[in-house]
């Protein structure tokens, strides 16, 4: 983490703090913390599993498979 008031030495977390809070919506609109939570997870798979990224062209979780030479939706 960067020295507060310092967000361009931690741009990467920052970038993605700010489009998932976008993408997650205004938390006081869920009626408890567990469905806050259910949302989050929702959120983060749906980031690390479906959302293309532009460096990647393709979701982190077939980029890591392809990576670690595994055929993308293969299980271990």
């Amino acid at each position: 983490m960067s020295r507060k008031s310092s967000p361009w030495q931690n741009g990467c977390q920052e970038s993605f703090y700010s489009q998932f809070k976008l993408e997650l919506g205004e938390t006081r609109n869920y009626q408890t913390t567990g469905h806050l939570a259910e949302a989050i997870y929702r959120q983060l798979h749906y980031y690390n599993h479906q959302r293309i990224h532009t460096n990647f062209k393709m979701p982190p979780s077939k980029f890591r498979e392809l990576r670690e030479g595994r055929s993308y939706g293969q299980t271990v």
